[in-house]
């Protein structure tokens, strides 16, 4: 017999489910990291996890190394509604505006947000935007167009009654800084990566409105592994690399003010 393209998407699904059901029955009364070979599974921010990873990464070598890591980005459908419901991922660290009702979650992080623009761009570096400065500029994104409410930058703009001209959308973060020199497009990213970024003398940086001006990370998670040893003990590691290393500290910028 040969499953159907929809036979193997429900076998899949079922698959994911059972696993998350294995791991919810195992015992965490005997978990141990240095012994475990779990995989983890963690969707993260890209904009976090590009200071976070390299920390986490070494952190579990050190104590759990001969455990797997997987990383994810979360998206509305597959970070949310799908993966974490069927037991697919440990953890979330999101950055959207308000956290999904449905998760137990606490605020794990303030990112000071920030505006890249081309080094030929007109307004000189540190210049304070305003709102409407801000909403007038063209701009790239790594946010697809269906997931705006759970952008950390067009959910705030919509819950300001604002919008932004997104005219390049694009799945890679990475990449963006490249795409910016010699153009007047903008890119809105944690001001920590934008000083990293700008560091090529190809970039400069604008300081956002102080309507948008810091961004709040979360850690999340399912409620029926709350109490779990393993679960526990995943949490409290990141929290605490994220506060040994301070992930986000950033120098404090000068600012020019100026209007466009």
């Amino acid at each position: 017999m040969v499953l159907t393209d929809k036979g193997m998407a429900i076998s899949t699904q079922v698959d994911a489910l059972l696993d998350g059901v294995v791991e919810l029955l195992e015992s965490d009364e005997d978990f141990d990291p240095s012994t475990s070979e779990r995989t983890i599974r963690i969707a993260a921010a890209t904009s976090f996890e590009f200071f976070l990873v390299p920390h986490l990464v070494a952190e579990l070598h050190r104590q759990a190394p001969r455990c797997r890591l997987e990383l994810f980005v979360p998206t509305l459908q597959s970070g949310l509604d799908t993966e974490r419901e069927t037991g697919g991922l440990d953890a979330i660290v999101g950055n959207w505006p308000v956290p999904p009702s449905h998760l137990k979650h606490m605020p794990l992080a303030t990112s000071e947000l920030a505006c890249l623009v081309s080094a030929s761009h007109p307004l000189p570096a540190g210049t304070r935007l305003s709102l409407d400065d801000y909403v007038r500029l063209s701009h790239i994104s790594p946010s697809p167009p269906q997931d705006l409410s759970i952008s950390p930058i067009d959910g705030m703009l919509m819950r300001l009654g604002r919008e932004r001209r997104v005219m390049v959308s694009v799945p890679d973060y990475a990449i963006i800084p490249q795409l910016l020199p010699g153009t007047d497009y903008a890119f809105t990213v944690g001001r920590r990566y934008a000083e990293h970024v700008a560091q090529t003398g190809l970039l400069k940086i604008l300081v956002m409105p102080e309507e948008l001006s810091v961004m709040q990370f979360y850690l999340l998670w399912h409620e029926r592994s709350h109490a779990s040893r393993y679960h526990r003990w995943l949490r409290q590691t990141i929290r605490h690399l994220v506060r040994e290393h301070d992930v986000l500290a950033v120098p404090q910028p000068r600012v020019i003010r100026s209007g466009l």
